[in-house]
C-alpha cells in the first residue's frame, strides 16, 4: 500500500470577512485526513467505521490525501461503503457558522467543496 497523492491536495478554509483569518470548513469526506484526524469528533467516526485503517502504521503517510483518494491504494481496507457511513456521521455533526478568532458570521458554503461561488 503506498499513499503517495497525485496532486497536491488543497486545505479546505474558508476567511472571516472580518478578521481574514482563515477558518476550517465543515468535516466531510472531502477534508484531508490530517483534517479528520485533528478534530476529536472526526478522528472517532474513522477510528468506528475504518479501525483496520487506521490501525495500520502506514496510515500516517496518508495525511495529505483524501479518503477516496486512499481507497484505491488501501488494499481493501477502505471501502466505497466505509465511506459512505463516515460520511454519513459527518453529515450529523453540528457546524457552526461563525470565525473561531472573532465570532463573525462566515460566508455560505455550497457542500463540501468549498465556499460559493458568486
Amino acid at each position: 500500500m503506498c499513499f503517495r497523492p497525485a496532486s497536491a491536495a488543497r486545505k479546505r478554509e474558508v476567511a472571516c470577512p472580518k478578521c481574514k483569518k482563515m477558518n476550517p470548513l465543515p468535516l466531510s469526506i472531502e477534508s484531508l485526513v490530517s483534517e479528520i484526524i485533528g478534530d476529536e469528533r472526526g478522528k472517532a467516526i474513522l477510528e468506528k467505521h475504518c479501525s483496520a485503517l487506521t490501525a495500520d502504521p502506514r496510515f500516517k503517510m496518508a495525511m495529505g490525501m483524501t479518503l477516496k483518494q486512499i481507497r484505491p491504494m488501501s488494499g481493501g481496507k477502505l471501502t466505497s461503503a466505509m465511506i459512505e457511513l463516515v460520511a454519513g456521521d459527518m453529515a450529523q455533526l453540528p457546524v457552526t457558522n461563525e470565525c473561531k478568532f472573532c465570532g463573525e458570521s462566515l460566508p455560505k458554503v455550497d457542500g463540501p467543496s468549498g465556499p460559493a461561488k458568486k
